[in-house]
This record gives structure tokens, C-alpha cells and sequence, in this order.
């Protein structure tokens, strides 16, 4: 009796009686999931040039997106199907850790920062690219605020809240929501007190429309997406990405917790892209020519 309800409260413990389970472990399974459906559901964030968007025939294309066709591509060979419907899934950034969490979305193609709040929920791949928090601001900025971003000092000494904003009540950031350079402008905020204050928005062209109608006096967001979006829409002449690394961050591919089966089908085959004679002329599309550093930072991310 009393090892009965020993294994009892043991099983109660593990979450494996009365329905109970491991946080994530219920949609854990990805790939028995997917042999069962024969579809892989991809989700991706829209309008985040050049990770994920819809081209002008709805089709999803992006750096993000082309990552994950030869990751869907071993899926199917793993599973020895004969054919494998790739589903793509539209999400917004503040419904798509759930949908991940609940299986709903198999594998986040729009890369994401690894926190470890965020792994509470999820699981990261391998790095997929070196990102981290960027500013744009107006070509006609105030000097004080330009200087402060580009971590120069104030000529009558550091720049603290009474300097900062050169007699101004506050300065206006608009900031990428449900990222880190919301968590970044938020530690600003408290670090300047009432000199800053931040409107969130959801898309760049957002945040850029409120720098350049100067609602905003500046836009932080992901450095490399408000790099390409400068040259996509040819506004250097009028905004300035200040060239300041305010901190890096790593972009992964999200999944499922608890499932290392999937996870070392994705690494595995990031790693395969990597290395193969390819790879450099994908990254080029949407970030130019790599460099040696870069061609370096991608080799120590493979996993042999």
C-alpha cells in the first residue's frame, strides 16, 4: 500500500496521472505529429523584411522562410513520406510563443532572441544570424540626443537627465514591440527617468512613419531589419542608422520545448546549409556578401 502511493505521488510529480503534463510536453511530439498529418505548419511574423513577408502574390519569402524549406525538406525525408504539405502560418509576435507552446506552429521561421524567460515556453535552434538593437534617427536630430545615442559625452559633461534633452520635457522613442529593443528602451526609460518615453509599434514602416512625420524622435528596433529597410526604401538621405552596438543578441529559429528529436533534425540540417557551397550566396540575398568574420560566426555555430 504505502509503495502504491509512493508511485502515486511520484507519478502526480512527473505529470504523468490524471491528465497532467510537463509544461510543453503534450505538443512536444513534432514529429509523430507531423507523420500523423502529413503537414508541417511553419509560422512566421509578416512585414519583418528581409526575415519573413509576403511577396505582392502572397507567397512567404525571406531569409527566415528559405531556412526553414530545407528544414521542412528533412522532415519529409526523416519520415519517409511521400509527400509533406508545407504549411506556412501568419502570426503576430505577441500570439506566437503560444501558438508554439500549444503545437499550433511546429517551427518559428522568423527569428527571435533566446531569453530565458522566452525558453520558459520554448526551444531555440542554433543561431541563424548575429543581431542586436539598432536606432535610427532623423539626419537633422537634435546634436545632444545624436551624440548620447553614439555614447559620446556632452561638452559641459556626461549627459544626465537635466542635460539630455538640451531643455526639452522628453524625448519620444518609437520602439518594435514584443522584442528587445523593447526591454532595451524600457531600461533606458528608467535609467533617464521622465526624459524618454516610448509608443509601441508593431511594423518598421510604422515606427519609421512616426520618425519621419517627427512625431518620434527616434525608432529602435532590430538593427539588421532597420539596416535593410534604410537600403530597401532609400531614405538614408533622411535617416541615419546611428553606428552604435548597443548590445548583441543571437536569432534562432523557436520550437517546442521538450522535443530533442525535432530540434536535432532542425540543428542538423542548419548546420548541412552552412557548409554547403550554397549558403553564402542565400545569406547575400538579404544581407550582402558575407565576410570573414561572418563566414567565421557561422562555422561556430555548426554542430558537428
Amino acid at each position: 500500500m504505502a509503495n502504491s502511493q509512493t508511485t502515486r505521488r511520484l507519478l502526480l510529480t512527473l505529470g504523468l496521472l490524471s491528465g497532467l503534463a510537463l509544461p510543453g510536453l503534450a505538443s512536444a511530439q513534432t514529429l509523430a505529429r507531423v507523420a500523423k498529418t502529413g503537414q508541417i505548419n511553419l509560422g512566421f511574423i509578416d512585414d519583418v523584411a528581409p526575415m519573413s513577408s509576403r511577396n505582392s502574390q502572397g507567397q512567404v519569402q525571406g531569409y527566415g522562410a528559405e531556412l526553414c524549406q530545407p528544414i521542412a525538406a528533412a522532415v519529409k525525408a526523416k519520415l519517409n513520406l511521400a509527400t509533406l504539405n508545407v504549411h506556412f502560418v501568419a502570426v503576430n509576435a505577441e500570439e506566437a510563443i503560444a501558438r508554439i507552446a500549444t503545437g499550433n506552429i511546429d517551427l518559428l521561421c522568423t527569428a527571435t532572441a533566446e531569453t530565458l524567460k522566452r525558453r520558459e515556453q520554448l526551444s531555440y535552434s542554433i543561431p541563424v544570424l548575429n543581431g542586436g538593437v539598432g536606432v535610427l534617427i532623423r539626419r537633422d536630430a537634435p546634436r545632444a540626443l545624436s551624440e548620447f545615442l553614439q555614447g559620446k559625452v556632452a561638452a559641459t559633461g556626461p549627459l544626465w537627465r537635466g542635460s539630455l534633452n538640451g531643455g526639452r520635457t522628453h524625448y519620444t522613442y518609437a520602439v518594435r514591440d514584443a522584442s528587445l529593443a523593447e526591454e532595451w528602451a524600457k531600461a533606458q526609460t528608467r535609467r533617464l527617468g521622465a526624459t524618454v518615453r516610448t509608443v509601441l509599434v508593431n511594423e518598421d514602416a510604422k515606427g519609421v512613419q512616426l520618425l519621419r512625420s517627427k512625431q518620434a524622435d527616434a525608432f529602435v528596433g532590430e538593427r539588421v531589419l532597420l539596416e535593410q529597410y534604410l537600403s530597401r526604401n532609400k531614405l538614408d538621405g533622411e535617416l541615419l542608422l546611428v553606428k552604435r552596438s548597443f548590445n548583441t543578441e543571437l536569432l534562432a529559429l523557436a520550437l517546442a520545448r521538450n522535443d530533442d528529436d525535432f530540434r536535432l533534425l532542425v540543428d542538423g540540417t542548419l548546420s548541412k546549409l552552412y557548409q554547403s557551397p550554397e549558403f553564402p550566396a542565400l545569406y547575400a540575398r538579404y544581407f550582402g556578401p558575407m565576410d570573414a568574420a561572418t563566414q567565421a560566426l557561422f562555422q561556430g555555430w555548426v554542430r558537428p
